[in-house]
């Protein structure tokens, strides 16, 4: 089965999310942080008039360490629990990907990665967001539809 994917950019590394899951492709958004919070959800953003938590996906993927910094880029994603908001540094065109291009993930280094593609000897991961935020949320103790 094909996938529509967003390539997205955390420093130096690129992965994949399926493209479903964005609502919107902001610039650097400026987010407030929220004391004694954890360090995957150091604060919020405002999208809409409502407070949305920023997820440092950064972090969470091992990518970025330190604590959570702005980037040129805020995804405003959609999962099951709500709406989150995800600094990025680059996107690329949302793309489409036959199912037999990609394979299964080869040794678990990238947490919540399912499937992963060989572009040209760089290999890009699948993040299973769904899932990634879903567990974030629960871990939080959060219930709400913010995230």
């Amino acid at each position: 089965m094909d996938a529509h994917v967003l390539p997205i950019q955390l420093d130096s590394n690129w992965f994949f999310i399926e493209a479903h899951h964005v609502r919107e492709v902001l610039g650097a958004e400026p987010w407030l942080p929220i004391p004694r919070s954890r360090a995957e959800l150091p604060g919020v953003v405002v999208w809409r008039g409502r407070a949305v938590p920023l997820v440092d996906l950064g972090r969470l993927l091992g990518v970025a360490k330190g604590a959570a910094q702005s980037r040129p880029r805020t995804l405003i994603v959609r999962h099951e629990r709500g709406v989150a908001a995800l600094p990025i540094d680059a996107a690329r065109e949302v793309r489409r990907i036959s199912g037999e291009a990609l394979k299964s993930v080869q040794g678990g280094l990238v947490p919540y990665g399912t499937r992963e593609l060989d572009e040209q000897g760089e290999i890009v991961t699948l993040i299973d967001l769904e899932t990634l935020l879903s567990d974030l949320d629960r871990a939080s103790g959060a219930h709400g539809d913010g995230g």
